[in-house]
């Protein structure tokens, strides 16, 4: 819930600065509507039987300790704060889908100075949590599967655009960070993107 709220007023701000709809389907990755829309539907489904009829999946649990389940619900706060970091601080250039503004900043501060796609990592990790926090597999993994099939698609394609867009600031900045895990800057400049 908190990620949709932190979501829908990045992209009242977007539209705000830089017009259009605040509906940005169109922006999309070609394909990637279709199979947002049917694990979304698997993923809120079974999230919905698991908040409000938790015995309709009850072939679905997972024996999951209770302190795993508690380590889980503590550690999802910070994953929020980061998820929230991240998208104030990309302000107004977040757009819900592919592509870049007119006058789209490269973004290099903040938790974008720790990796290049921390929005994407933060919804990985909140839902690597949600798997022991639900003891739920098709919750888990279903919730897992969507944000890493959409960071999967879209990653590249907008690695292409900030490049062309951004040119030697966009290598420099590449440089610096890793993708979804900080650089450790032991690999080589062929194993960057």
């Amino acid at each position: 819930m908190w990620a949709a709220v932190v979501g829908a007023r990045a992209a009242s701000r977007a539209v705000r600065l830089h017009g259009g709809s605040i509906n940005q389907l169109a922006n999309e990755a070609r394909g990637l509507v279709v199979m947002r829309a049917a694990l979304g539907l698997v993923f809120y489904a079974a999230l919905g039987s698991w908040l409000f009829a938790p015995s309709a999946f009850a072939w679905a649990y997972l024996s999951v300790p209770t302190a795993l389940r508690s380590a889980a619900a503590a550690l999802l706060v910070p994953a929020l704060a980061f998820f929230t970091w991240s998208y104030a601080t990309l302000g107004g250039n977040y757009r819900g889908g592919i592509g870049l503004y007119e006058q789209h900043e490269l973004v290099t501060r903040g938790p974008y100075a720790i990796v290049r796609h921390p929005i994407y990592l933060a919804f990985i990790v909140i839902m690597l949590l949600v798997l022991p926090l639900t003891a739920n597999w098709i919750v888990g993994m279903s919730g897992l599967a969507l944000v890493s099939l959409i960071a999967l698609v879209r990653i590249p394609q907008e690695k292409r655009q900030l490049r062309e867009r951004f040119g030697a600031a966009w290598t420099g900045y590449v440089s610096r960070t890793g993708r979804l895990l900080p650089e450790s800057g032991n690999r080589s400049r062929d194993e960057r993107d």
